[in-house]
């Protein structure tokens, strides 16, 4: 789609436009009302982004939003697949569109949505059991956190990080929404109160008690009484601010290089690896499911089927 003006669609007839009231007109950008459905940072990032791509501009009007057809939308997945873009890219990038069309008819402002599941072309499916999920050993993991250098400023607080994403399984984006206040007790247990992680909701997850001294004396010894747990030592404008999820993605690969693993080290590499070490170390796929906060057991099933499939290999006894 490109962003060139377009006449207004009989559609959008003034009856339509009655129904805008005060929250937009036909010329309004559509993307940052679209948006607040969201609670989630990094979904309306991604989303946006989306829009943009599809419409090839950041502003998106109901004039550009009511001339397009179900075919604009299958050439722009097309597209997408030409580039190499992965089946997963492709599924989040038609749920950005059928979400944003789909918001629209609800509205009235179209009569059909153009990325309808029926209109559109099929993206190809993955078993979850045939995704490669990267995981570090247990020998990687230690390595990861010994390439830590404490001496440094940063040193204490990459520590704790990396020992909270890999013991809680966090995700990175609620790792960096973490403030000091959601360190709480739970009788004899240290939790983490996470603020409207994946799914909307907010949800508690088990801080073990090695892990909350090192993240208690981490903050105490920073001073924080309030507010964001992992915060920037640059010297630019942004020291003493917000950790974001990029800058936490950072560091972690920057301690993979240093440690010396070949394979690219990301903050979810630490939660698959957190959930891969518990269940190597006897917890239960229950157990598992609970602490990493997985909606089905099947996500929890990837862990154990990779282990399986590539610990007993046919490949192992092919002898030429």
């Amino acid at each position: 789609m490109d962003s060139s003006d377009h006449a207004l669609p009989a559609s959008v007839d003034a009856g339509s436009h009655a129904k805008l009231g005060r929250a937009f007109t036909a010329q309004s950008d559509l993307v940052p009302l679209y948006l607040l459905r969201y609670d989630r940072e990094n979904t309306r990032r991604a989303y946006a982004k989306d829009l943009e791509t599809f419409f090839g501009c950041e502003t998106v009007t109901l004039e550009m939003a009511a001339t397009v057809t179900f075919s604009d939308v299958n050439q722009a997945l097309k597209a997408l697949e030409s580039e190499g873009k992965s089946p997963a890219t492709q599924r989040r990038f038609l749920a950005s569109l059928r979400g944003f069309f789909g918001w629209l008819a609800a509205l009235g402002f179209i009569d059909l949505n153009p990325a309808d599941r029926h209109l559109v072309r099929r993206i190809p499916k993955t078993s979850g059991t045939d995704q490669l999920v990267t995981v570090l050993t247990r020998d990687q993991a230690s390595r990861l956190l010994d390439a830590v250098d404490l001496a440094k400023p940063s040193g204490p607080r990459n520590y704790a990080l990396v020992s909270v994403l890999l013991n809680c399984v966090l995700r990175r984006s609620e790792a960096a929404s973490m403030d000091v206040e959601d360190i709480a007790r739970s009788g004899d247990h240290t939790v983490l109160r996470l603020k409207r992680a994946k799914g909307g909701a907010n949800q508690i997850v088990k801080v073990p008690d090695r892990v909350a001294n090192i993240l208690r004396d981490f903050v105490a010894t920073s001073g924080y009484r309030s507010g964001p747990v992992w915060r920037s030592m640059s010297t630019n404008q942004s020291q003493g601010k917000r950790l974001s999820g990029s800058a936490i993605y950072k560091i972690v690969r920057a301690l993979g290089v240093k440690a010396g693993i070949a394979d690219r080290v990301g903050a979810h590499t630490l939660r698959h690896t957190g959930c891969t070490l518990a269940i190597e170390g006897g917890a239960s796929l229950q157990q598992v499911q609970a602490h990493a906060r997985h909606k089905n057991i099947e996500t929890t099933m990837r862990y154990v089927h990779q282990r399986d499939r590539l610990a007993n290999s046919a490949a192992d006894f092919i002898d030429l």
